[in-house]
């Protein structure tokens, strides 16, 4: 029988688990399949290193983005783990195939939907012992596989290509009907699997919305915040433009260090500010919503989000970003009429029109002048035997899914009073809660947390932290 808290401290040099832990690891050696449901910094990633580490075999963990698995085998090669490899878009072809001809050597492999549905890669992993298959931010399967990345919806048929291993499921935002949705595609019996639900509640987290009259209050708003909020901050949008436009504006009127992170910059830019927003050499970062999945940066201070998000999941999961060292932190949400006018044109640039499903399943890889997105994800379904009479069907049933999620948030912005009522209602959580940890339409009072000081002035200033205190801040995975 193995000792679990004697393992926690050999592995990792923790005298305790969060709550959670020690019972899905237990489930897990248990060969039980299971869902984790643990909010954001709950100690997600220690359940899948701990089982490698306990068992033989490859843990293959599936990550939805690049930055989260450089992070992950960064941690795990920091802590003398060096049998782990990322098979993902950065690798040349000969260090692809490298890898793969030596994948038997690993014990953890990261790597993305789409490089799992490869068959090469599927073929390799059937000659190897598998200890685990890990889904890691799950709902993403749900969010992003009908419209998005549909290579998500493909992990239930490669599951059942590799002989049906055990499997993890993780994520930090699911509502019990998400949970049981995620379970059902893969053919999983609820009688033989454990799942696990914390409460979604972070009451650490000050709630608050406010409206306001048009963009150009709202812009004058977020200066007044950033410059008020005690940092390090997140400030998500919804474009690059933009994204660029305020980095600019709040370092011009504040003073402070703001930076603007989206996918138009090239990896390393993107890493490299990563680095920088850990080491506290940024003040606010302004990105769009991908930055901060699996960010382990504990001690962000306010999010706060300029533009609304796609639904109220990925927002509770955005601004989950927050607090994560549980002392008082805050999220902000700013309003003005017509903000939901911007989702409203991601969810049609992303779902195709009647006309375009003809045009591309007539025409298929000829088609030209038509979104190349929208494109493959008419020619992904055309491939799975869908006829465009039934893609027609699918897509009409998205949009409305996704206006409908859209319109829940607009709720959620305008409400008088009960914010976190509101959310936790939303999923299912009955647990307990103080309301008077949130404003609702309220201005926020900004005294209760002020901004005392710059802190990358406040890093200059101090002395500068040991090598060793500075890596237990990156890569601290408790």
């Amino acid at each position: 029988m193995i000792n679990l808290q004697v393992a926690l401290n050999k592995y990792f040099g923790y005298s305790h688990f969060r709550p959670g832990q020690e019972e899905i690891l237990t489930a897990l050696l248990d060969q039980r399949n299971t869902l984790a449901i643990l909010p954001t910094g709950g100690g997600k990633s220690l359940l899948y290193q701990m089982t490698g580490h306990l068992r033989t075999g490859l843990v293959v963990i599936v990550s939805p983005l690049l930055s989260l698995m450089q992070d992950q085998v960064s941690s795990l090669n920091y802590m003398g783990e060096k049998r782990v490899v990322a098979l993902n878009s950065t690798l040349s072809r000969a260090e692809r195939q490298q890898a793969l001809q030596q994948l038997n050597t690993f014990k953890f492999l990261f790597i993305s939907p789409e490089m799992l549905s490869d068959e090469q890669v599927q073929s390799r992993l059937k000659q190897i012992d598998l200890n685990l298959l890990v889904i890691d931010e799950a709902h993403t399967m749900l969010s992003w596989g009908p419209d998005f990345r549909p290579e998500y919806l493909r992990l239930p048929e490669i599951y059942q290509g590799l002989n049906r291993p055990q499997l993890l499921l993780l994520t930090a935002t699911a509502t019990p009907k998400m949970g049981q949705q995620m379970l059902n595609l893969f053919d999983i019996n609820n009688s033989d699997t454990f799942v696990y639900e914390t409460s979604i509640d972070r009451p650490n987290i000050f709630l608050n919305t406010e409206q306001l009259a048009n963009e150009q209050e709202k812009e004058s708003r977020l200066i007044q915040l950033v410059h008020g909020l005690q940092g390090p901050g997140i400030v998500y949008v919804s474009s690059r433009k933009l994204a660029n436009s305020l980095a600019r504006s709040l370092t011009d009127a504040t003073g402070l260090t703001a930076v603007a992170y989206h996918a138009g910059l090239d990896y390393y830019t993107r890493y490299r500010i990563q680095r920088q927003f850990m080491l506290d050499q940024i003040d606010v970062i302004i990105a769009t919503s991908a930055f901060g999945m699996g960010l382990n940066k504990s001690d962000v201070r306010y999010v706060i989000h300029y533009q609304l998000s796609s639904d109220l999941t990925n927002y509770l999961q955005e601004f989950g970003r927050a607090g994560r060292d549980s002392k008082t932190a805050v999220a902000i949400l700013l309003y003005a009429p017509g903000d939901e006018l911007l989702q409203s044109y991601l969810i049609d640039l992303t779902l195709p029109e009647p006309s375009t499903v003809d045009l591309v399943a007539k025409e298929r890889d000829q088609v030209s002048g038509i979104n190349e997105n929208q494109v493959n994800l008419i020619n992904y379904y055309l491939e799975q035997g869908q006829t465009p009479d039934q893609l027609k069907i699918q897509f009409d049933q998205r949009r409305k899914q996704r206006l409908r999620a859209l319109s829940q948030l607009l709720t959620y912005v305008k409400l008088e009073q009960g914010l976190r009522k509101f959310i936790l209602t939303t999923f299912q959580d009955e647990n307990p809660f103080d309301s008077k940890y949130e404003a609702a339409n309220q201005p926020l009072d900004l005294q209760k947390f002020a901004r005392k000081n710059s802190i990358v002035k406040a890093k200059k200033d101090n002395k500068i932290p040991s090598w060793s205190d500075k890596m237990q801040q990156l890569f601290n995975i408790k």
